[in-house]
């Protein structure tokens, strides 16, 4: 009998110990010695990030995306050295994207382990994938940017079949453009929403078709109403997108600038959705006649030529008060107070993510 108790008090004790060990292993563990993938890392620093503003609220950015280094949420102790949690110990310069969104905020990471890893943003990939200097793609040239007024590098998909599709949800998206720092311009799609233009009195055609300034348009009114202030629908974009500069300025019959300089003349600061400016849709075609805004030849080769639905652009035509462009294959103009569909035009954060996808309509790019 004394044996037996005697065992049993070992026993015991043995495995009083190996809980020890175990537990010990576990705090270790907790303390940042096991390695984590890369993805794992990049949802670190978010949960990091996300604590960091709980409890300094006042740094939130009000508008736009706001960028903070890992290092900074490493010492202020919201996060362990990333340099400790990777395989072989890989050297990672990581950053945290955090974005005011329509209706709350978004946050995202990045990392920076140079021939180790590095986070495939959405922009990166396409541009990669896609850059051309002849035939159909994404062409490299310089337009207006809407926030400094100058001439810079942009990336702009032309031709009939490109690789520009995004799908979010039900519905597909296409890429217009890409913007040097990143910042991906999309457009939606025509059955989203239809809307009048603007139906306002004007006093100098004494009647009701409208006036065609974007700013003060009932265009611009149904966009807020119906899609920005709307907090269940256009949630997987409200949740991408960052504000973005719109360029309204009315275009001559005659205009032949293809640069944005006619329709970023005038602009509307901090905008999450807004519509295509005619000199975008002019971009996308690569016939060298294409050189006005009513030239049939701007149809060919334009990808936004393609799909047999009337919409309207942000565009006024700058000979009268009452008309603005619109699509139908080819560009037309109509009075303002007509119903045509919308196409949302918006920009995505830089820091959007690539999940997969080529980009074709049966394998579009998915994003996070």
């Amino acid at each position: 009998m004394r044996n037996n108790k005697k065992m049993i008090v070992i026993l015991a004790s043995a495995v009083g110990a190996i809980l020890l060990i175990i537990i010990v292993l576990m705090l270790i563990v907790g303390n940042g010695s096991k390695s984590l993938s890369y993805s794992q890392i990049e949802e670190r620093i978010v949960s990091a990030g996300k604590n960091y503003f709980k409890d300094h609220e006042d740094e939130l950015p009000t508008v736009g995306t706001k960028t903070v280094n890992a290092d900074k949420l490493t010492k202020d102790g919201y996060l362990t050295d990333i340099s400790k949690r990777t395989k072989d110990n890989a050297s990672c310069d990581g950053t945290l994207y955090v974005t005011k969104t329509v209706n709350d905020y978004s946050y995202r990471a990045t990392l920076d382990c140079g021939t180790d890893y590095t986070t495939k943003t959405i922009s990166n990939v396409v541009i990669a994938d896609n850059l051309v200097t002849t035939s159909e793609g994404l062409y490299a040239t310089v337009q207006i940017n809407p926030d400094s007024g100058t001439l810079e590098n942009v990336y702009v998909f032309k031709g009939d079949n490109v690789n520009n599709y995004i799908k979010l949800g039900d519905f597909y998206w296409r890429i217009v453009k890409i913007y040097e720092n990143g910042e991906m311009v999309v457009l939606g799609d025509p059955e989203l929403l239809r809307a009048t233009w603007d139906n306002r009195f004007n006093i100098i055609t004494d009647n009701y078709r409208g006036i065609n300034q974007y700013d003060i348009s009932r265009m611009r009114d149904s966009i807020d109403t119906e899609v920005v202030d709307d907090e269940e629908g256009y949630l997987i974009i409200k949740s991408l997108i960052t504000t973005h500069t719109a360029c309204y300025g009315n275009r001559s019959l005659d205009d032949t600038s293809k640069d944005g300089s006619t329709e970023c003349s005038s602009t509307l600061p901090n905008q999450y959705f807004s519509l295509l400016p005619l000199y975008d849709y002019m971009n996308a075609s690569l016939d060298p006649n294409c050189n006005k805004a009513l030239d049939n030849s701007c149809y060919n080769y334009n990808y936004l030529a393609s799909n047999n639905e009337e919409w309207w652009t942000i565009t006024g035509v700058a000979d009268n008060t009452e008309e603005v462009y619109y699509i139908s294959n080819t560009v037309e103009r109509e009075y303002a107070n007509r119903i045509r569909g919308v196409r949302l035009y918006a920009h995505f954060d830089a820091s959007v993510t690539y999940v997969s996808g080529s980009g074709t309509y049966e394998d579009p790019y998915i994003v996070k």
